[in-house]
């Protein structure tokens, strides 16, 4: 017998072992209890719209099918919403998903799911289509017991389906199935849900000796040209649970736990990715977790290096950007001003193929002088150039791959460059590391976006994973000033400026690439007025520095409305005119499960002038004050009275950036503090009744 036709054979036999598998599974409803129908809300869940009664996922190689079982309470109106399902699936690499379901009433009646579906596109690639299937279980009411199984089967033809593409299409394809985050061969389990899980069981086969090595696995497992040997896994799990594997033969992967908690979503807290329990699957060819970082230290810095090797061109490109530059930070800083003039395509947009060719462009751009002959490149190719002249240059320069920490934490357990996103330069300039990052337009040299503060990644400094440093509180500059004449009945009416620098400067900066400028002029309005007491309004005049990264972006505003209330002869108005309505989100949470992300270390100074009606003096006024929180933060009050005025500033530094959970206490009792503070108001009184002091 042929390879084919004993392939073909293989396919068959596993088509039939899909199938049996499949019809036992579908045997396997669990009748529900007196006490499941009698259920009308969860002690261990209080005010959970539904909860999981019970939840299973499995992936089964030798079967060739992935599954998930659900048995679901409902609780609430809102726990209606779980009755729709969504299965996402390839066609062509997997079948169309098997499904069954059926809602129990709590009187014990049953109303079986008779199939209304829909078949979706859910994102389209070059080489694959994601669909998802969606149906709703039927007659769902408050206290149903909803439940479901789909199957998704990978078997018969579906082997072949690789086997059609070419080789840039099979890379294309394998991108698109490692971030859908299909378990296709390799699972992740989210053990965590938006709703309470009281028992849960996952379930991995792996590939087996007969599938890899007779029929041919359609993704063979490969990093970089070595065979991926060995299945390995990284768990975020609660405490006393882990995943469990079975003595040879079989060495299947199980995991039972049970009374998960519900997701829960924080205010100013990492990437939910981060924090969530989860448990992910994959290949690789290295035994320990420090051979893979040398290893692939190594393979990245060698694809960096060539990128960005030194020619001709780019030693006579760095020479002339640097002439004049006394020092190895003057150059530094010139050759960083020189890339970030680029056009940076992730900002604005990258060009296709076909504008390519009509451009007579590159349709791939191999080396660093790419980017600068065509004066345009990514983020990553922008700052590959950029170190590619500063080592021309003569300045001594590292690669950095880190994580963005909008998306993800980095975690050297999970052995997987596709963590890394983007590509930062290290400079040693007089014995000092200077991190910069030339592929965020308008972030200032020597500075960081803050999605690349506490980041980690690989450094070609470092032989091991490494991180970045935090910012200071001194390059992260928020000044507001107000200066506004109050009327008799409480009303105001004056101008605001405000000057910023760091992240918050990038941001608006970033995003007049994108909009317009009066666009952005709205936008930045509607921020102020959110800091602004309720029923003030606010127009910007005038905005400056969009364009540029040195200085501050500058603006100024007019600004009236209602302020205080005037009772007789007395008029009460707030004390601090910014900070009074600025709130972190975590204040309203007593306890906290994740770290706290600050984004970034910040000064905010607020200063008001108050005009006074004419006749009126201040009654009482906020009190001068310093509220330190040690190695932490610090807040400093001033009030200065004159005939007529007064002028009140509000000076809060912040120096860190991620604090641990256990932290928690301690910060939200110190803001606490500080909230308690700035709810102090502003008294006046007319002249013609006696005055406190």
């Amino acid at each position: 017998m042929n390879f084919g036709k004993w392939k073909r054979t293989i396919c068959i036999v596993f088509s039939l072992v899909f199938l049996l598998r499949a019809v036992s599974l579908a045997q396997r409803f669990q009748e529900p209890t007196q006490d499941e129908l009698r259920m009308t809300s969860d002690p261990m869940a209080p005010g959970a719209p539904a909860v999981y009664l019970y939840r299973e996922e499995a992936t089964d190689n030798f079967a060739h099918y992935v599954s998930c079982y659900a048995r679901i309470k409902v609780l609430t109106e809102l726990g209606k919403e779980w009755a729709t399902v969504e299965v996402p699936y390839i066609p062509g690499y997997e079948g169309k998903p098997i499904i069954e379901g059926r809602t129990i009433h709590p009187d014990g009646s049953v109303h079986p799911l008779n199939m209304s579906e829909e078949d979706l596109l859910a994102r389209q690639r070059k080489a694959i289509q994601l669909h998802k299937l969606v149906f709703n279980l039927p007659n769902v009411t408050v206290g149903s017991i909803l439940e479901y199984r789909w199957t998704r089967p990978m078997t018969g033809a579906d082997l072949h389906f690789f086997d059609k593409l070419g080789e840039a299409d099979k890379k294309e394809a394998m991108a698109g199935l490692e971030s859908s985050q299909l378990a296709w061969e390799t699972p992740e389990w989210d053990v965590q849900q938006k709703i309470f899980i009281h028992k849960a069981h996952f379930y991995y086969n792996p590939l087996n000796d007969l599938e890899r090595n007779v029929v041919g696995s359609p993704i063979t497992h490969y990093v970089d040209g070595e065979r991926a040997s060995y299945i390995v896994f990284t768990q975020h799990l609660p405490a006393g649970y882990t995943v469990t594997r079975a003595p040879a033969p079989k060495l299947d992967f199980t995991l039972d736990i049970q009374n998960v908690p519900a997701i829960r979503e924080e205010a100013d807290a990492p990437p939910l990715d981060a924090t969530r329990y989860r448990v992910r699957f994959y290949w690789t060819p290295y035994v320990t977790a420090a051979d893979y970082w040398d290893g692939e230290q190594k393979r990245w810095s060698k694809g960096i290096d060539e990128f960005a090797s030194s020619t001709d061109k780019i030693r006579s490109l760095a020479a002339e950007l640097t002439a004049g530059a006394s020092t190895p930070e003057a150059k530094a800083r010139k050759l960083y001003d020189a890339v970030q003039s680029l056009e940076n395509t992730d900002f604005t947009r990258a060009r296709s193929d076909a504008e390519r060719m009509q451009m007579h462009m590159k349709r791939e751009l191999k080396r660093a002088e790419d980017i600068w002959n065509e004066k345009s490149g990514t983020s990553d190719q922008i700052a590959a150039l950029y170190l590619a002249l500063a080592r021309a240059a003569g300045l001594d320069a590292y690669a950095m791959q880190v994580s963005d920490r909008s998306r993800r934490i980095f975690d050297p357990n999970f052995l997987s460059l596709n963590q890394l996103d983007s590509l930062l330069v290290l400079l040693k300039l007089d014995g000092k590391d200077v991190y910069v990052d030339p592929g965020q337009k308008f972030c200032p040299f020597g500075q960081l976006s803050w999605t690349h503060l506490l980041a980690g990644g690989l450094s070609q400094a470092s032989k091991v994973p490494t991180y970045t440093p935090p910012n200071l509180s001194k390059d992260a500059i928020t000044a507001h000033a107000a200066d506004v004449t109050l009327s008799p009945d409480g009303s105001v009416n004056g101008t605001i400026k405000v000057l910023m620098s760091g992240p918050a400067a990038m941001h608006w900066r970033q995003l007049a690439l994108e909009m317009d400028f009066e666009h952005v002029k709205l936008q930045f309005g509607d921020a102020i007025r959110s800091m602004l007491p309720q029923g003030m309004s606010a127009s910007v005049e005038k905005l400056e520095g969009l364009d540029t990264s040195n200085g501050y972006l500058s603006a100024s505003m007019k600004v009236s409305g209602p302020l205080g209330s005037a009772t007789g002869k007395r008029l009460i108005v707030p004390g601090f005119f910014f900070s009074s309505a600025a709130r972190p989100g975590f204040l309203s949470e007593e306890k906290r499960e994740s770290p706290v992300d600050m984004k970034y270390a910040e000064q905010v100074i607020d200063d008001v002038v108050y005009h006074l009606p004419a006749g009126f003096s201040v009654q009482s006024a906020p009190a001068p004050a310093q509220l330190p929180w040690p190695d932490h933060a610090a807040l400093v009050v001033k009030t200065q009275v004159s005939p007529g005025v007064i002028d009140i500033k509000h000076v809060f530094a912040r120096g860190f950036v991620l604090l641990d959970a256990k932290e928690y206490p301690a910060l939200r009792d110190y803001y606490q503090k500080i909230a308690a503070s700035d709810q102090q108001p502003l008294m006046l009184t007319s002249e013609t009744v006696s005055t406190g002091n």
